[in-house]
């Protein structure tokens, strides 16, 4: 029986796609209330290594718990692999390593959760703001992850010299923000459509606005303009990047990234108006993932890129620069 031994780029393939069903798996957790299946037990579940007679909460949140398990021994064993590759592929070693340390902090936010008893009815602020900053760095995780894909297939340049390209890395860095502060608003309003669902849009707009309604009822309603918001700074940005740095490398990514938000805007749309149905939050949340991971890419492939940058000149007109 031959020996399961994936190349580099096919387990940094594998440990991204494992984590986005692992993301997936964690919002049908908060969908199904099943977080306090295995109680406030951390590792164990419900004080057994293995539930024997598990009750469908159960089997749900022990699932994501195993599944996240073996995410973590995937994403050590990249790192690993990536440690051995270092000195031909640094890059590749540099995200990976993010990758583990995002990984460290997923467990370390989800144990939190469960000890802390921010699972199941729980409807207070404080596990609102768990739930949105296990997003955030669910979304650095696939962030890096992402990088480790890219580098680990040889396409990316390393170092990206980014001192030497100040104005398009800050253009970059502020898009980047943009999309973690638009997941934690997304992380909130998912947590006010779960614990307060509403029985038609009309109420659920008049909830959004009522002052007696609860912080997250309050709060949910920001989620869609901030995404308008991060929307248009996108497209500007990605537009002004090109200008400064018209890479190739970055021409497909930053294609996809832009069909994929706008694609997400209009899945955005209807799950607000269908009152969050289960598969559109899925959806929704899904390709949510995969943009951050193509900003990622844009990025680093535009940073990376041999192209050089256009900057101010001395006389009218514009100047070039080495990347």
């Amino acid at each position: 029986m031959r020996r399961f031994a994936p190349s580099l780029p096919t387990l940094a393939w594998i440990t991204l796609a494992a984590n986005l069903v692992v993301i997936l798996q964690g919002a049908v957790v908060r969908i199904t209330h099943s977080g306090a299946g295995c109680g406030r037990h951390w590792p164990l579940c419900n004080g057994e290594v293995i539930p024997l007679a598990p009750t469908l909460e159960t089997s749900i949140e022990f699932g994501h718990r195993l599944l996240s398990l073996v995410v973590l021994i995937l994403g050590t064993w990249l790192l690993v692999k990536a440690f051995r590759a270092r000195r031909d592929m640094p890059g590749t070693f540099a995200f990976a390593t993010a990758s583990f340390v995002f990984l460290l902090i997923e467990a370390l936010l989800g144990a939190l959760t469960v000890l802390w008893g921010l699972t199941a009815d729980n409807v207070s602020v404080a596990r609102g703001l768990m739930v949105a900053s296990h997003l955030v760095n669910s979304m650095l995780l696939v962030g890096a992850l992402s990088g480790t894909v890219w580098y680990a297939t040889g396409r990316g340049v390393w170092p990206l010299r980014v001192r030497h390209q100040g104005v398009l890395g800050t253009t970059l860095a502020v898009a980047g923000v943009g999309m973690l502060v638009l997941m934690f608003s997304g992380g909130i309003a998912a947590m006010g459509n779960t614990m307060f669902p509403s029985a038609s849009l009309a109420e659920g707009l008049a909830a959004d606005f009522d002052p007696d309604s609860h912080p997250l009822v309050r709060l949910r309603i920001l989620h869609p303009l901030i995404a308008v918001m991060v929307g248009t700074y996108l497209f500007v940005s990605l537009g002004f990047g090109w200008w400064l740095k018209p890479a190739p490398e970055a021409r497909g990514p930053a294609r996809a990234l832009l069909g994929t938000y706008l694609a997400n805007l209009a899945i955005g749309t209807f799950n607000l108006a269908l009152l969050a149905p289960v598969v559109l939050q899925l959806l929704h949340l899904g390709v949510s993932v995969a943009a951050f991971g193509l900003l990622t890419i844009t990025s680093v492939a535009m940073l990376g890129s041999a192209t050089r940058t256009r900057v101010a000149g001395p006389v009218r007109g514009a100047t070039w620069e080495n990347a």
